[in-house]
């Protein structure tokens, strides 16, 4: 959950309404393209109201292969994963969102349900913020709780996952020009942790060959994170916002990320932003490069590896105006990103062989002031 802190950051949302369409293609054979719409309305001074839909469409190569599995009995006659046509997943989620101020603070309460073939999930989430010393500190507080349900398409069974997350966080205005932020985030992760596409293989040296199994892992993960972040004002026109991440987890996975954000307002209409990400990551206590024999735990997911990533991304926003060339509704925004994102595994990933992910993110929007 991304925080921003300002002096007006307990005014209601006003009505709006915004269209996205995302896209991400990598070298790995994933597509994704998802578009989103949100609509908020003020009811009144004090309370607003929203909704999101979503849809992500995914095409995974991994998806289409063949899965057959030797070593466990819950195996279905189908062995493909996926879904039975084009595309592989395609997936539907719904939000609905209520934002109330109360007194100098507000909360925030949501609840989203998302399905697809093989997947549902049930999400409440809250926060909620409130303001001190003269309204130039904040406090943050939130929860989520999730219910999830798998169910492969080539497996017999259905499992759970519920996740039960808490974060924290103090903004601080520190002067004219700087607002600096720490937070804090707990979650605990219980149930059924993987996907049920992906197979573990076991060389056999003696025999040459491989026995494929499904991946092991232990049935609860306790996730935590500590950040710091600050938003400065270089000129009217210009902040920078940098920002680090610790994580560390049950698994053994902890990493690192430190990012820096730069923005610029060109004119009255047009303003952009430049941002870079680095992340560094340990692997989990009980994934290893390759399996000779059977292990009481065992993961192939290339999210539990070790290795680096890089993100650059280049937003913008483009406001109408009368008389302009291009947009001339004032109450109309063009927004867009456009990003590069590589990542590298200490070891090849299990489905590609490849060690480097590069994939690139194209996402353009309008947002419409009622």
């Amino acid at each position: 959950m991304l925080l921003s802190v300002s002096a007006n950051a307990q005014d209601i949302p006003e009505d709006e309404l915004q269209a996205r369409i995302n896209t991400y293609f990598d070298n790995f054979g994933v597509t994704v393209i998802y578009p989103s719409i949100n609509y908020s309305k003020k009811l009144s001074e004090n309370t607003s109201v929203s909704a999101t839909y979503l849809t992500d469409i995914i095409s995974a190569a991994s998806m289409q292969s063949l899965f057959e599995v030797d070593g466990v009995t819950s195996a279905t006659d189908r062995t493909y994963g996926g879904s039975d046509d084009t595309p592989d997943e395609w997936r539907h989620e719904l939000g609905l969102g209520v934002t109330q101020k109360f007194f100098d603070g507000s909360f925030y309460v949501n609840g989203i349900y998302s399905i697809e073939h093989d997947y549902s999930s049930k999400t409440l989430l809250g926060s909620v913020t409130y303001p001190f010393a003269q309204q130039n500190a904040y406090l943050t507080l939130g929860a989520t709780i999730s219910f999830d349900k798998i169910f492969p398409e080539n497996r017999y069974w259905t499992k759970d996952r519920n996740t039960y997350a808490f974060n924290a966080a103090f903004s601080q205005i520190l002067g004219k020009n700087v607002i600096a932020q720490i937070d804090a985030s707990y979650i605990d992760v219980s149930g059924y942790q993987l996907v049920g596409y992906q197979i573990v293989r076991i060389y056999d040296p003696a025999k040459n060959n491989f026995t494929t199994y499904e991946p092991v892992y232990p049935d609860t993960r306790i996730r935590r994170a500590l950040g710091v972040r600050a938003n400065i004002g270089i000129t009217d026109d210009i902040t920078l916002q940098p920002g680090y991440r610790y994580y560390w987890d049950s698994w053994d996975i902890n990493s690192n990320t430190m990012y820096a954000i730069l923005s610029r307002n060109f004119s009255e209409t047009f303003s952009a932003s430049l941002e870079y990400r680095q992340y560094y990551q340990t692997q989990a206590f009980f994934f290893l490069p390759y399996y000779t024999s059977l292990q009481e735990y065992m993961g192939v997911d290339g999210q539990i590896n070790s290795g680096y990533s890089n993100v650059i991304n280049f937003n913008f926003t483009l406001t109408g105006k009368k008389g302009s060339a291009f947009l001339t509704n004032e109450n109309l925004q063009l927004i867009g990103t456009l990003g590069y994102y590589k990542r590298h595994y200490d070891s090849p990933d299990w489905h590609s062989g490849l060690l480097n992910l590069y994939a690139l993110l194209f996402n353009i929007g309008i947002r419409y002031y009622l």
